[in-house]
């Protein structure tokens, strides 16, 4: 397994937007069964940390900067490939992410999380700061991380 961390969208290369669209597309919108726009601009301001295992994108999260998505950093399109999850890549990616905001003394990471992972992200220390509320049609929770 192999950790790949892009900070700025123009190094990513072009296999591995492929792959990260491809992913996505086949967990949210295929497996989820949910038409969404899942290129949403937000993509190009990001940071991006993919897991490999040789050529397959096994796990992948966005990283967005402040102001971007909300007023804090924000974790999302948190992904595990089909094929190797309950081995705990899920956990490991958010972990990783964490780990790289709080190098960057972050104070705050939000997330917009499907409401049935709360129970996964709670055992990650975030905590829920609202209600349920659908998007494209699942139910989400806005959920926070404070370091410190």
């Amino acid at each position: 397994m192999k950790w790949k961390h892009v900070k700025e969208f123009n190094s990513l290369t072009a296999s591995d937007i492929y792959k990260i669209l491809k992913l996505r597309q086949d967990i949210f919108i295929i497996e989820q069964d949910c038409i969404y726009e899942d290129i949403d601009n937000l993509d190009q301001s990001s940071e991006h940390l993919m897991l490999f295992d040789g050529e397959t994108l096994v796990a992948y999260s966005r990283i967005v900067p402040p102001g971007k998505k909300f007023e804090d950093y924000s974790i999302g399109r948190i992904i595990v490939e089909k094929g190797y999850r309950g081995k705990n890549f899920g956990r490991e990616i958010v972990k990783k992410s964490l780990s790289i905001l709080k190098e960057r003394n972050a104070d705050i990471v939000r997330i917009e999380a499907q409401e049935y992972l709360l129970d996964f992200y709670t055992s990650l220390g975030f905590r829920a700061i609202s209600d349920s509320y659908p998007v494209d049609g699942i139910p989400h929770i806005e959920m926070i991380l404070q370091f410190g």
